[in-house]
């Protein structure tokens, strides 16, 4: 059983950047993190890195899910209340618009873009 890949193209909603980086620079925290590590894992899904363009965005991470975790399931768990990092404890006002793109690694000789966090 092979994990997937996803990009995630994050873009800042209309007036939102500001309220999201103020909220993370406040009230993030080592635990908050922990937090939202653990309910990646509960829900089948590995964070392996973000790039900030710029403070007003883009953003774009890449995640790793189990293969029985669906495309559908993947999006809603980032548009969701569990995705702490995503939606900077704003939620339900989510201040980014989340793009999830799989990766199609057989364009790519099969090969992940990064080392398999699950590997059964």
């Amino acid at each position: 059983m092979a994990s997937n890949f996803f990009v995630v193209h994050h873009t800042f909603r209309l007036g939102m950047a500001e309220k999201y980086w103020e909220k993370m620079n406040t009230e993030w925290s080592d635990e908050v993190s922990q937090q939202f590590r653990d309910n990646l894992e509960n829900a089948g899904i590995h964070f392996h890195t973000a790039f900030f363009i710029d403070k007003d965005g883009p953003i774009f991470c890449i995640y790793e899910a189990k293969e029985s975790v669906s495309d559908d399931e993947f999006q809603k768990f980032i548009d969701g209340p569990e995705a702490l990092g995503v939606h900077g404890g704003l939620y339900p006002d989510c201040p980014m618009n989340n793009t999830c793109l799989k990766v199609n690694l057989s364009l790519s000789g099969s090969e992940p873009p990064l080392p398999r966090h699950f590997t059964d």
